[in-house]
């Protein structure tokens, strides 16, 4: 068990942690106290709030996702609007499928807080998006590329 002397010390720790300072202590004499012998007259001490102090800070201007999301859409000469459209054309669907991969491994978002994030995208579709790029980058391709072999009329490729 702890002595008032090492709680009221505890609690004064406490206080200053939380007031992000050292507390005020104030030597108050009062009056009605007096020595009953040669003893020294007492001293109480006694915690004085700090006022407050309003710090406000800017809020930032971007958020790591939206950092991502303007780097692979300049990357990739595009807008943010235009990476979180609904269109389905190849650059568009490359450029979304970096941003899905970067935020899941550099922030590790989940899937549905990234297809929120990029034009309320279902989470199947973003696990998609993830695996797809992890593919291209493991065999060192662009994604929707593919070799073709082709020989001879140009209407029978496949």
């Amino acid at each position: 068990m702890q002595t008032i002397e090492e709680l009221h010390a505890h609690y004064m720790a406490v206080k200053a942690r939380l007031n992000g300072g050292k507390p005020k202590l104030v030597l108050v004499q009062p009056a009605e106290i007096k020595p009953a012998g040669p003893y020294p007259e007492p001293v109480v001490e006694r915690f004085v709030e700090p006022e407050p102090v309003a710090v406000i800070s800017p809020p930032p201007s971007q958020t790591p996702a939206q950092i991502i999301m303007s780097e692979v859409s300049e990357t990739h000469g595009m807008s943010v609007k235009q990476l979180k459209s609904k269109s389905r054309e190849m650059a568009y669907v490359k450029a979304r499928q970096e941003a899905a991969y970067r935020m899941n491994i550099e922030l590790k978002y989940s899937l549905k807080q990234i297809g929120n994030l990029l034009g309320k995208r279902d989470h199947t579709t973003i696990l998609h998006a993830i695996n797809r790029h992890k593919k291209n980058l493991a065999q060192g391709t662009e994604p929707w590329t593919r070799q073709v072999a082709f020989t001879g009329n140009p209407d029978t490729r496949t």
